[in-house]
């Protein structure tokens, strides 16, 4: 009975130990895994106060927010800034905008900080805006010199992504031209973009109304080029007649006949550059074509597109919607 009782205690004793030991790792675990916590929630470098210019889009994913403030060296640990988010009822609150943030501030401060919407301008580009366009926004929204803006842009037509974006008031033009590049960048990111392939992406976002009308058009477009017709398109005139009482003229007959090598009608092939900033819709057209028997096309009165497979159906077709 004795021998029972001592057995029945040292197992007592077993388990409370095995309790006690369980509960000191148990401790030890969870207070080893919140000091690590801590520790990617710390600054990258708290002695760094260098600001750099981020800029979240608007409709951008908590994800992409996230790994882009880690490949910033802005953040230590992705995984451990999206958990302060959800912990902190953050996630939906961050605001699309331009941002100032160093590496010397903590998580927190970072993820508080993109809730605060810190730009208060916002400047929308247009599809199909051309750069002296773009250069006239920038005047009434940052007060930044249309010249220059146009002098630091002379290869950049087709490249000023079409979106809105966010500056403070104080932005420049080094980081509003750094902004459009980084925007460009992202927007395209995955899709193998060549020169040409924005130069017809221009022609088709000036040629088209419509989404829908997009890829037909780059079809056609693409069927003349290589059948070595020239495009004889519209929108390349009123590229070379455009003026700062209006960048995008009517035209005439007459005006096919104006000397420049941006005229389809003169000249074969592409224009030796974008004629325009096309927006994704249009650059996805081009890379992503529809096929159809038509060679022909024209808007009417009404905006609506009418297409022809022969240059009979083209002539009928103008006939009928424009005279």
């Amino acid at each position: 009975m004795r021998h029972r009782q001592r057995i029945t205690r040292s197992l007592s004793q077993l388990f409370r130990r095995t309790l006690v030991f369980s509960g000191l790792a148990l401790f030890f675990l969870l207070g080893g895994g919140l000091l690590l916590f801590k520790l990617f929630l710390s600054s990258v470098n708290p002695s760094d106060d260098t600001l750099q210019t981020f800029v979240i889009a608007k409709g951008e994913s908590v994800s992409s927010i996230t790994n882009r403030l880690h490949d910033s060296g802005l953040l230590r640990s992705p995984l451990a800034f999206r958990l302060l988010l959800k912990k902190d009822r953050l996630a939906t609150r961050l605001q699309a905008g331009t941002y100032y943030l160093s590496p010397s501030l903590s998580a927190s401060v970072l993820a508080n900080s993109l809730t605060k919407g810190y730009s208060d301008l916002r400047l929308t580009i247009p599809e199909g805006f051309r750069r002296e366009q773009i250069a006239a926004l920038l005047e009434s929204t940052l007060s930044l010199s249309p010249a220059d803006f146009i002098k630091n842009t002379q290869e950049k037509e087709g490249y000023l992504f079409p979106d809105t974006y966010f500056f403070s008031p104080s932005t420049d033009l080094e980081t509003v031209l750094a902004t459009f590049q980084t925007n460009f960048d992202r927007k395209l990111s995955g899709l193998a973009v060549t020169k040409e392939d924005l130069i017809l992406a221009s022609l088709v976002e000036r040629e088209t109304k419509t989404d829908q009308e997009k890829p037909l058009v780059a079809g056609i477009l693409l069927k003349r080029l290589a059948a070595n017709w020239p495009l004889q398109l519209d929108a390349t005139v009123q590229y070379v007649l455009g003026n700062v009482d209006n960048w995008w003229p009517n035209t005439n007959l007459l005006d096919r006949e104006q000397p420049s090598i941006y005229n389809t009608y003169l000249h074969p092939g592409l224009p030796p550059g974008p004629i325009c900033n096309p927006g994704l819709s249009s650059i996805r057209a081009v890379l992503f074509p529809a096929d159809s028997p038509y060679w022909f096309y024209l808007h009417d009165r009404e905006g609506v597109i009418h297409y022809a497979t022969t240059s009979a159906e083209h002539a009928d077709n103008i006939t009928r919607f424009l005279r």
